[in-house]
C-alpha cells in the first residue's frame, strides 16, 4: 500500500522537531506518533550565535577541504560512563537532514543532553552531541577537563552502522562528530560548513556548573568518511548543533501522593479519545498522562466547588524519546486569518485553565480554554496540545444516538500507469456527537461505492478470519490492503469506473446499528456542486503525514473544509 510505504519511510528516516506555530484541535492527540514532529517555520535570534545559515539542501554530501582522517581503531561510546551524571539543557540552533522535507534548522532550546564527568573530575562526557542525529539510540563525546575549561578533541566516531544483504554484500558507514565553521559561497548565495583545521572545540565551565563554548559559532556537526583514490574524504551530512550554552536541569516534576487513588478518565479531543489518570486529595486534583510519552507525569490543580484550576508552566519531565524537556501550558485557541484568507488557529498562553468540574458523574470539561505540551516553560515549542478539553469516565449503559461523520484526509485515484487502485485515508471518529467515548469493538466502516455498500471478498482480500465476503470493515483490522493505526484507516478499493465513492462508520448496539452521514470523495460526489452555496463553519489544514498544521507555508496539503450542515470538503492544495 502507498500508505504503508510512506509511513515506514518516514519512521526510518524521520526526524522530531520543536515547533512555535500551533496547529488546529485535531491534532491534539500526539498524532505526531513518534515519526515526526511539526517543522520549525520561525528562529530566536536573541542569542549570540547567528543561527542557522543559508544552506542549499542539494550540497549535502559534496566532499569537505581535507583534514586528517579517522583512526582504524575508534569505537563508538555507546554505554554511559562511570561518573556523577547530570541533564543539560541545551540553548543554539540545529540542523538536520531528511529524505522528504530536505534540509530543515531551527532552535536547540528545550533540548536536553546526559552529561557525565569522571569520578577523578579529569574527563566529561556528553550524550548525543548532535541532536537530530538517529542512527545511534546512545552515542557519547568525551573531552579533557583543564581548570574552568573542557577540550572535546574531534574527530569522534559516534556511530558505526553494518548493513548485511541477502545477497551477502556488506556496507559500512561511520559517523564522526568533527568541529565545522561556515564559509561563504563566492559563487552563489549563501554557504556551507566545513571542517576546520584545528578539531579542538572548548566549552568554559561557568561558576554555576553551565557550559559556554570559546566560539560560540561553531557547529559539531555530523560527518560521514568515504574512501577514495586518494585515500578519502569528509562529507558534512547536513546535521549539526551550534551551541550558545548548556545549563543543568534543576526543575522537578510533580509527584502524586502514593495514597492518591489515580482513576482511569477518558480524554476526549475532536475525534479523538485516550486514557488518562485522575487523582483526588482534599481539594488537589492530580491529572497523569497529558502528554501521552509520559503517561505517569502529572499535574497538579486546585478544586474549588465545581471547579478545578491549573496553574501555568508545570513541568512534566523529559521526554528521551525526543530529548528534550515538557511543559504543561495553559492557555485557549484565538482564530486568526492567514493572508490569503484561510483560517488558522494560534495557541495564547494564560496564567492558568478553569474545568468545570461534575464529582457525581466524574466530568471535567474546558469549553474555552486549552492547555499544550513545550518543551519550555514560557514559549510554545509544542509537540501536541488539547482545544476544549473533555475529560470524563466513559459511561458503558450511556445510549448512544448520533454519530460523528468519517474525516477524508487522502483519496489516491486510479492510476493507470501504475496499475494502483483507488484508496481512501480516512480518521475515524470513537467518540459520538455527545462526546461520549465508544467501544470500538462495535464500531465498523462501510466504502459506498454507487449508492451501495462496497463488497469485499475474500479472494481479493485478506479478511477477518472466518468471512468470505465482509460489507461491514472493524475498527483497527489490519492486513495486506486494509491499514489502521490509531483512528487513521487506510482501505484500498479494487474496482474501477464508478461515479460516486464516498465512506461511512456504523456502531453497532444492543438494540440497533447506527450509521454516520456518508462522507463523499471530493472527485466522485454527488453533493460537490451543492458545497460552495453553503456557510463554512471551519478550515483546517493537514501535511501529508496526517498531522493538522497551522498554516500551509510549502508544499502539499489537504485542506479540510466544515460546512453549518455537518458535510465536510477534503481537497488537496500545493503552496509554492
Amino acid at each position: 500500500m502507498r500508505n504503508f510505504t510512506l509511513v515506514t519511510a518516514l519512521a526510518l528516516g524521520g526526524l522530531a522537531m520543536n515547533a512555535q506555530v500551533v496547529s488546529p484541535a485535531s491534532a491534539a492527540l500526539d498524532f505526531t506518533g513518534g515519526m515526526m514532529k511539526h517543522i520549525e517555520r520561525v528562529n530566536d535570534r536573541d542569542s549570540e550565535a547567528k543561527g542557522p545559515r543559508k544552506v542549499p539542501a542539494a550540497r549535502a554530501a559534496m566532499p569537505m577541504r581535507e583534514i586528517a582522517g579517522p583512526g582504524t581503531d575508534d569505537q563508538v561510546i555507546d554505554q554511559t560512563p562511570e561518573g556523577e551524571m547530570k541533564i543539560f539543557q541545551k540553548s543554539g540552533f540545529y540542523y538536520a537532514y531528511n529524505w522528504l522535507y530536505g534540509m530543515l534548522s531551527g532552535s536547540l532550546d528545550g533540548n536536553v543532553s546526559r552529561v557525565v564527568t569522571s569520578p577523578d573530575g579529569s574527563k566529561m562526557y556528553i550524550q548525543n552531541p548532535v541532536t537530530y542525529f538517529y542512527d545511534s539510540e546512545e552515542n557519547w563525546i568525551v573531552g579533557e577537563v583543564n581548570g574552568d575549561e573542557v577540550t572535546f578533541t574531534f574527530p569522534q566516531l559516534i556511530s558505526h552502522t553494518v548493513y548485511d544483504y541477502e545477497d551477502g554484500e556488506i556496507e559500512e558507514y561511520f559517523d564522526y562528530a568533527l568541529k565545522l565553521e561556515f564559509i561563504e559561497d563566492d559563487e552563489e548565495e549563501g554557504g556551507w560548513y566545513y571542517p576546520t583545521e584545528d578539531q579542538n572545540y572548548t566549552f568554559r565551565i561557568l561558576p554555576d556548573g553551565s557550559l559556554e563554548p570559546t566560539e560560540p559559532n561553531m557547529m559539531i556537526g555530523q560527518c560521514s568518511w568515504f574512501d577514495n583514490e586518494d585515500g578519502g574524504y569528509w562529507s558534512w551530512q547536513a546535521t549539526g548543533d551550534i551551541i550558545t550554552s548548556m545549563k543543568e536541569v534543576n526543575d522537578v516534576p510533580i509527584e502524586v501522593p502514593a495514597a492518591v487513588e489515580m482513576e482511569t478518565w477518558s480524554l476526549v479531543s475532536g475525534i479523538s479519545t485516550r486514557d488518562v489518570k485522575i487523582g483526588v486529595d482534599g481539594d488537589k486534583m492530580y491529572f497523569a498522562g497529558s502528554f501521552s510519552r509520559l503517561p505517569e507525569a502529572a499535574v497538579v490543580g486546585t478544586i474549588e466547588g465545581d471547579k478545578v484550576t491549573f496553574e501555568n508552566s508545570q513541568y512534566l519531565g523529559i521526554s528521551w524519546y525526543y530529548s528534550s524537556l515538557v511543559y504543561f501550558l495553559t492557555g485557549h485557541m484565538e482564530e486568526q486569518q492567514d493572508e490569503d484568507g484561510s483560517s488558522y488557529s494560534q495557541f495564547v498562553i494564560d496564567d492558568s485553565m478553569t474545568f468545570d468540574y461534575d464529582a457525581e458523574k466524574k466530568i471535567l470539561s474546558c469549553p474555552d480554554g486549552a492547555f499544550l505540551l513545550s518543551s519550555l516553560p514560557d514559549r510554545v515549542y509544542y509537540y501536541s496540545y488539547v482545544d476544549a478539553p473533555y475529560i470524563c469516565v466513559p459511561d458503558p449503559d450511556a445510549k448512544v444516538t448520533r454519530l460523528l461523520n468519517p474525516v477524508i484526509s487522502w483519496f489516491y485515484d486510479y492510476d493507470e500507469e501504475w496499475d494502483y487502485y483507488p484508496e481512501i485515508i480516512f480518521n475515524f471518529p470513537v467518540v459520538d456527537a455527545d462526546k461520549q467515548p465508544l467501544d470500538k469493538s462495535k464500531l465498523y466502516y462501510q466504502v459506498i461505492v454507487d449508492g451501495e455498500p462496497y463488497e469485499f471478498y475474500d479472494d481479493e482480500y485478506e479478511l477477518p478470519e472466518g468471512d468470505t465476503m465482509i460489507t461491514d470493515v472493524p475498527f483497527g483490522f489490519n492486513s495486506y490492503d486494509f491499514y489502521a493505526s490509531g483512528i487513521e484507516h487506510d482501505v484500498v478499493i479494487y474496482t474501477i469506473g464508478f461515479d460516486t465513492l464516498g465512506i461511512r462508520t456504523l456502531y453497532k448496539g444492543n438494540d440497533e446499528t447506527l450509521y454516520s452521514d456518508i462522507v463523499w470523495v471530493d472527485e466522485y460526489s454527488k453533493v460537490n456542486e451543492t458545497l460552495s452555496a453553503k456557510d463554512t463553519t471551519a478550515v483546517r489544514y493537514y501535511d501529508l503525514l496526517g498531522n493538522a498544521v497551522s498554516r500551509p507555508v510549502k508544499g502539499i496539503f489537504i485542506r479540510q473544509t466544515t460546512y453549518t450542515d455537518g458535510s465536510v470538503k477534503a481537497e488537496k492544495v500545493v503552496k509554492k
